[in-house]
C-alpha cells in the first residue's frame, strides 16, 4: 500500500455539498459545533468551553474536543467516502480554565485506499498563540455513497437539574450501582444503525473521571489525555462502559475503559485510555 498525496482542490460549495447535514447530529449540535471549511483537505471549527464541557475545576474535557475535531474533519471526508473513525487521540497542554472558546484548525494527513488520517490544533480562539492542545483521528475506509444520519435535537434539560444536565446524561448515559455507566438503547439522539463516536467518548470518559475520582479521593481532577480506539460497530445495546484498569502514582492516574454491546454477547466495541491529574 503506498501514500497518494492529496491534491489541493477548492472548498466544497456549503450550498451543495455538506451544509444540509450540518448540525443534524445531536454530537455535533448539542456541542454547538459550528465547523467551515478552509479548503478540500483542510477545516476549522469553534467550539464555546461552556461549564457542562469540564470538570468540577473548570478543566476541559477531552471528549468534547475530540467531537469537535471530528466535526471539522467530517466537513472534508464526508463527501468523499463512507468512513469509520477507528483511532481518537487527544493531548491537552493547558486544561484551559480562563479560556471561553477554543478554536480548532483540522487538516487531512494523508489518504490511503483503505485509511485516512486526519489532526488538528487546539488552541484559545481569542489568543491564537496559546495552545490548549493536538488531536489525531485515523478513519477506516468502507466506500459507497455517505449515509446521512438524521438526529433530532436534544430536548429541553430534564426539570430539576441546574441548568445543563452532565454532558453524559445528554448523551444517554446512565450510572449504575457497580461503578459502571450504559447507554440503555440505540435512540436516534445517539445513532440510528450504529452507535456514534460521540456518546462513546463522553460516556467512556466520565467513567474514567468517576474511577479516578475515587482512586484519589477528589473529584477535582484535569484531563491530560484521551485514547479510543473503535473496534466494532454498536448496533443493539445497551452499551455498558466498565473501568478494567486504574493506577495511580502520585497525583496522577491513568484510567482503561471498555464500552461492550450487551445485546451482542458482551461484544467490545471501543476501549479508551484516559490519563488525568489532580488539581
Amino acid at each position: 500500500m503506498t501514500d497518494t498525496a492529496a491534491p489541493r482542490r477548492p472548498a466544497p460549495d456549503p450550498q451543495e455539498d455538506w451544509a444540509a447535514t450540518r448540525g443534524v447530529l445531536m454530537s455535533y449540535a448539542y456541542l454547538g459545533s459550528r465547523p467551515q471549511a478552509i479548503d478540500s483537505s483542510s477545516a476549522e471549527n469553534v467550539l464555546d468551553l461552556r461549564s457542562d464541557l469540564r470538570t468540577p475545576v473548570g478543566a476541559v474535557l477531552a471528549s468534547p474536543l475530540a467531537i469537535a475535531m471530528l466535526d471539522a474533519a467530517t466537513v472534508n471526508v464526508e463527501g468523499m467516502r463512507v468512513l469509520a473513525v477507528t483511532q481518537i487521540d487527544i493531548n491537552i497542554v493547558d486544561c484551559a480554565l480562563d479560556i471561553r472558546r477554543a478554536h480548532l484548525t483540522g487538516r487531512i494527513t494523508t489518504e490511503m485506499r483503505s485509511q485516512l488520517f486526519t489532526e488538528a490544533r487546539i488552541a484559545d480562539a481569542e489568543h491564537p498563540d496559546r495552545h490548549i492542545g493536538f488531536g489525531t483521528a485515523n478513519w477506516a475506509v468502507l466506500g459507497g455513497t455517505p449515509h446521512r444520519f438524521c438526529f433530532p435535537q436534544p430536548g429541553v434539560p430534564e426539570p430539576g437539574w441546574p441548568g445543563l444536565p452532565p454532558l453524559w446524561h445528554a448523551y444517554s448515559g446512565r450510572r449504575r450501582g457497580d461503578g459502571k455507566m450504559e447507554i440503555p438503547r440505540l435512540p436516534l439522539e445517539v445513532g440510528e444503525e450504529r452507535l456514534h463516536h460521540g456518546p462513546m467518548l463522553v460516556v467512556s470518559e466520565a467513567v474514567a473521571l468517576a474511577s479516578a475520582a475515587e482512586a484519589l479521593g477528589t473529584d477535582e481532577l484535569v484531563v491530560e489525555h484521551l485514547a479510543m480506539t473503535v473496534v466494532a460497530p454498536g448496533r443493539a445495546g445497551p452499551f455498558i462502559a466498565t473501568p478494567v484498569y486504574t493506577a495511580t502514582e502520585g497525583d496522577s492516574v491513568g484510567c482503561r475503559v471498555e464500552m461492550r454491546d450487551a445485546g451482542r454477547g458482551g461484544q467490545l466495541i471501543a476501549a479508551t485510555f484516559v490519563r488525568m491529574q489532580m488539581y
